[in-house]
């Protein structure tokens, strides 16, 4: 089993072994992802349907919840990073 670096996932430090906790944040970061784009999709369905049915009344809610799930992934995406990453990166000399 070939041991992951930091180098193999888009660090700038080479030769660093990935500890098992970041592992876990970014398993866990990727499968909130993936809940919240899959009620995404859902809130389309029913959104497309309403549409569809000529219930326009139901359009407001269904985007209001697909705009809270857009802001909710984009708050995970940029925001939860590993504490360590910035301390690191900030501490340390380039070069």
């Amino acid at each position: 089993m070939r041991l992951r670096t930091a180098k193999s996932v888009g660090f700038s430090e080479p030769n660093r072994p990935i500890s098992r906790g970041r592992r876990s944040v970014a398993q866990a970061r990727l499968a909130l992802l993936v809940m919240i784009n899959i009620a995404q999709m859902w809130i389309l369905a029913a959104a497309v349907e309403a549409g569809l049915a000529h219930e326009l009344d139901h359009l407001l809610p269904l985007s209001l919840a697909s705009g809270i799930c857009l802001v909710i992934s984009l708050t995970i995406f940029y925001w939860w990073k590993p504490v360590g990453l910035a301390k690191r990166s900030i501490n340390e000399p380039k070069g």
